[in-house]
């Protein structure tokens, strides 16, 4: 039993840095470039905001799925409701990056690497979200 419960941590805490590093590319490699596109006159100022707003649902959903893994001593209705509605969250936060990705393709080459990394980001939000949803069939019962 305890390996379940150590490994279902483990993948907790990768979920969540995953989350963290979403989060963190996201800020660093997107917001300029929309801006600057923003300034060009290309997209609308409710895009960045859509961007920070993503960005602090990934942060919250990593320190969610962090706290879950440090403090939860096995599967319980308060830890498998929380974990529910974080892969919901980040599940939605990567279909909403997807979306954004497909809208930015069309922006021509200044928006290339952002609309790249958009599509990497989303595609690290769903696989996080399917790997969260499978680590609470992992995780044991509380004893």
């Amino acid at each position: 039993m305890k390996a379940n419960l150590l490994l279902s941590r483990r993948l907790l805490l990768i979920c969540a840095a995953v989350f963290v590093i979403v989060a963190l590319v996201l800020m660093l490699g997107v917001i300029r470039p929309v801006k600057d596109e923003l300034a060009r006159g290309g997209t609308t100022e409710n895009a960045v905001l859509g961007f920070w707003i993503n960005i602090i649902l990934n942060f919250i959903s990593a320190l969610a799925l962090f706290l879950i893994a440090i403090r939860s001593k096995g599967r319980s209705w308060i830890s498998t409701s929380l974990l529910v509605i974080a892969a919901l969250v980040v599940l939605l936060l990567g279909l909403a990056l997807l979306d954004a990705a497909s809208a930015y393709r069309g922006h021509g080459l200044p928006m290339r690497s952002a609309t790249i990394i958009i599509f990497i980001c989303a595609a690290a939000d769903i696989l996080g979200g399917f790997l969260v949803v499978i680590t609470m069939f992992l995780r044991p019962k509380r004893a």
